[in-house]
């Protein structure tokens, strides 16, 4: 492959547009061998210019697209809202408001679609009460496993999850 050969797989796309899996599918196949030493450092020097735009910038949110989300509880894992395909997102903070008369327990975590890992439990008092969930090892997520809470006692529908969150740059 020459060097033209790895600027044309992706002369049509801006730096700042540039996403890590472009740049593994474009660079990914290029062999460490002595004969392709220019093909690296072709590939090198592209992704030093995505670094330029982007890296200073990487994880800061994107102006205007904080949001909360809020959910009723049902039975079974409860996502907060599904996270669009190639975003990224930094988790703000969590709550749990129990708008019944009873008691209930609910779990935050995380979850897959399928699978749930808890990472805090809260049992907001009746009549609303309202508990923040500690995350902290929680920071980033996308749509392959995202925020979700899970009632395990008390009435499903007397719990309203909300989750606050920004898009962030990648």
């Amino acid at each position: 492959m020459s060097n033209t050969q790895i600027r044309d797989l992706v002369h049509l796309i801006k730096s700042e547009d540039l996403t890590p899996a472009q740049i593994k599918s474009a660079f990914g196949e290029i062999y460490l061998s002595n004969d392709s030493i220019s093909n690296q450092l072709e590939s090198q020097e592209i992704v030093d210019q995505v670094r330029v735009v982007k890296a200073p910038f990487f994880g800061q949110h994107i102006p205007n697209t904080s949001q909360i989300a809020s959910r009723v509880g049902d039975s079974g894992i409860m996502y907060f809202f599904l996270p669009s395909a190639n975003k990224t997102y930094e988790f703000i903070a969590a709550d749990v408001v129990n708008s019944g008369s009873g008691s209930i327990t609910v779990e935050f975590g995380v979850t897959n679609g399928a699978d749930f890992i808890k990472m805090d439990v809260e049992s907001p008092s009746a009549g609303g009460g309202q508990a923040g969930f500690d995350a902290r090892q929680l920071r980033y997520f996308d749509s392959d496993v995202y925020p979700a809470f899970l009632v395990t006692s008390g009435t499903a529908g007397d719990v309203i999850g909300q989750l606050a969150y920004a898009e962030v740059i990648q």
